[in-house]
């Protein structure tokens, strides 16, 4: 009897391959293992925003700091804000204007051919919702308006770079043409776009370094530039702001358009006491909805936000710092020394 072959013993219909138990266990192997790498990669992404907005902020110093050399002080938030009720101002020949502080550092940001379109003498938006007489018509500039606007737009705010309309042409407080989104704001201390100009609060701690028709020069600064906010961020958008016409809105200066608040209670005194609203801190909620509110700074990135020195130096800050030390940071002249955590 001839021996049976190792071959004739296997099924020939027999092929190899994965069974359907070690198939699911490769699948569940490389789910695990993108489970482990997609933080790792959600972080590096987040590192890379992050430095890219840090240098977006280092670019508006070199220009606030360029533009001081120019003109020997710095560029005011606004000019001549819609909101601004003064019917004494207005009636000697002045108009609402809305010209933003971005608008007038366009220049020194490598934006002078869009700088040179700009018509300053017409308004950038018609927002006088108190009746004040408004010069000439947004539709004037609104191919400016409407210009992209990289350097003031932090790649974390998904919502920055949008273009929004809402009642062009009319007093509406949210008056705009072809807004663009952005996502930073002067620091203006207590101060907004309702408040007289920067140097009538001059008997007010809480001043900051931009107001209304105004601005501080590098002498004004007695804490020291280094320990002096002059920019930081501020996310808008129905994601993190309690209403969508919340701003920063660039060089569109409507409502909310670019004024940085920090609130404390009382005019005259830094102390302990006079601070008890933390609703104006660092990505701070206003209500129960967890959004902020319009003037606050706040971010997309987690655990708090990016500020702009007076001295050009960038930094992130916590959310988590002492809220008054944060005020003492965006005051000018409160008199007391602070210090960066």
């Amino acid at each position: 009897m001839r021996p049976l072959h190792h071959e004739s013993l296997q099924n020939p219909k027999r092929r190899p391959g994965f069974t359907l138990i070690e198939l699911l266990v490769v699948i569940a192997v490389i789910a695990i293992l993108i489970a482990l790498l997609l933080p790792a990669v959600q972080q590096a992404r987040e590192a890379a925003r992050r430095m890219h907005c840090l240098n977006n902020l280092k670019q508006l110093g070199l220009a606030l700091a360029n533009y001081h050399d120019t003109t020997g002080v710095h560029p005011p938030a606004l000019i001549n804000s819609g909101r601004f009720d003064s019917s004494d101002f207005f009636s000697h020949g002045n108009r609402v204007l809305n010209t933003t502080g971005w608008a007038l550092l366009l220049p020194f940001v490598e934006q002078n051919a869009v700088y040179q379109q700009y018509d300053f003498n017409v308004c950038s938006s018609s927002s006088s919702p108190l009746a004040m007489p408004v010069a000439g018509d947004d539709l004037v500039n609104a191919e400016i308006l409407r210009a992209p606007l990289p350097f003031l737009q932090c790649p974390s705010h998904s919502e920055a770079g949008e273009v929004s309309t809402h009642f062009p042409g009319t007093t509406d407080i949210y008056s705009r043409r072809d807004a663009r989104r952005t996502s930073y704001l002067f620091a203006t201390g207590a101060f907004t776009d309702w408040d007289s100009p920067w140097s009538e609060c001059q008997g007010d701690v809480r001043r900051g370094m931009f107001g209304n028709n105004g601005a501080a020069r590098l002498r004004d600064l007695t804490d020291g530039a280094s320990n002096t906010i002059a920019a930081g961020e501020s996310h808008g958008g129905s994601r993190l702001k309690i209403s969508p016409n919340f701003g920063p809105w660039g060089i569109t200066g409507t409502h909310t358009c670019c004024h940085g608040r920090v609130l404390s209670d009382d005019p005259r005194s830094v102390d302990n006491s006079q601070f008890p609203d933390t609703r104006w801190a660092i990505n701070a909620p206003w209500d129960d909805s967890g959004k902020s509110y319009a003037w606050v700074f706040n971010s997309g990135h987690p655990g708090g936000a990016q500020f702009v020195f007076a001295d050009g130096s960038a930094r992130f800050l916590s959310e988590n710092m002492d809220y008054r030390l944060f005020c003492l940071l965006n005051y000018i002249q409160d008199g007391q020394p602070a210090y960066t955590p």
